[in-house]
């Protein structure tokens, strides 16, 4: 008992001298998120949105409305410019839609109906040029954004084919080769989409990447190259097995759009993807998403020259 009265002495003594400290967390400066691509001989789409502060309100409503529709947005090729004009979602000719639906991974249907605009063109004259440097130029409230990109030569592919599973031949997965340039900091983006119809509807509208479609030739510089992806589309077909759900069926046929990319924009998707897969886990390292854009801004400014060629899965 002799050590009861003490003891009580000292808790109390602790909680007489707390007292209610209040922290000011500031509020970083807003910057304007970018998400803007353009592929050889189409328009370009540019999103723009402004970063949130970190206890503010992550509903769909807010996010939506930090959607940006007055700003200034030019894209210069050589010494020619054009400016790119909001224009709603519902407005959008079918391929800058699906160049949308790419970047937000949604369907077409559901993209039109966001109460968002995108900075676009319809300018014939202002389509991606191979072997240019597009500049994008961004003046929104007195704060100034611009990045490059340029649309590098393509890469063809060699040998493409379907291998079927050795657990069931009717599904497999896609097989493809290439040479890498000898040139150090090749990247490569690969996309795909199948082209059949199913129940007399087109199976898939637009592109999608599968996990780690983005490659670099950092260890196989020069090489001759083989790749092998699996099916990252939804599955349309009801008797689609679900245990094959990341496989291609047989008798399927898929586009696929390989595209040269700068290593920056390589890299952007790369630490992205990165920065998604460590959220919510104590032991990660942050992770800073690289960006090819000057001023207060993140994203990417991406520029995509691709290679097509079609894969029918057959043995």
């Amino acid at each position: 008992m002799k050590f009861k009265i003490p003891l009580l002495l000292f808790i109390g003594l602790i909680f007489s001298c707390t007292k209610e400290v209040k922290i000011d967390i500031p509020q970083n400066d807003e910057r304007i998120v970018v998400e803007g691509r353009i592929y050889t001989d189409q328009f370009p789409v540019v999103l723009l949105s402004g970063t949130q502060y970190i206890y503010a309100p992550t509903d769909l409503s807010s996010y939506l409305n930090s959607f940006i529709a007055d700003a200034e947005v030019f894209m210069t090729i050589d010494s020619d410019s054009v400016q790119l004009f909001p224009m709603s979602t519902s407005d959008l000719p079918n391929e800058s839609l699906y160049r949308v639906c790419e970047i937000l991974e949604m369907q077409p249907h559901e993209v039109k109906l966001l109460p968002i605009k995108v900075y676009t063109t319809q300018n014939p004259n202002f389509v991606g040029r191979l072997g240019k440097k597009h500049r994008l130029s961004i003046r929104h409230q007195e704060r100034y954004i611009y990045g490059e990109t340029s649309l590098l030569n393509p890469i063809g592919l060699a040998n493409l084919y379907w291998k079927p599973s050795l657990e069931n031949s009717e599904y497999g997965t896609s097989i493809a080769n290439f040479t890498d340039p000898s040139t150090m900091s090749d990247a490569y983006f690969w996309e795909v989409k199948r082209i059949h119809f199913f129940e007399g509807k087109s199976i898939d509208k637009y592109f999608k990447r599968p996990y780690g479609g983005y490659i670099r030739d950092k260890y196989w510089n020069g090489m001759y190259r083989t790749l092998e992806y699996e099916n990252p589309l939804s599955r349309k077909d009801t008797t689609h097995l679900e245990e094959y759900k990341r496989y291609y069926r047989k008798f399927d046929s898929v586009v696929i759009r390989f595209s040269k990319i700068e290593y920056q924009i390589y890299e952007f998707f790369r630490t992205r993807r990165e920065q998604i897969d460590n959220q919510g886990s104590p032991f990660a390292s942050p992770i800073n998403v690289k960006s090819n854009l000057k001023g207060p801004a993140v994203g990417i400014w991406a520029g995509f020259s691709p290679y097509y060629d079609t894969l029918f899965c057959i043995p």
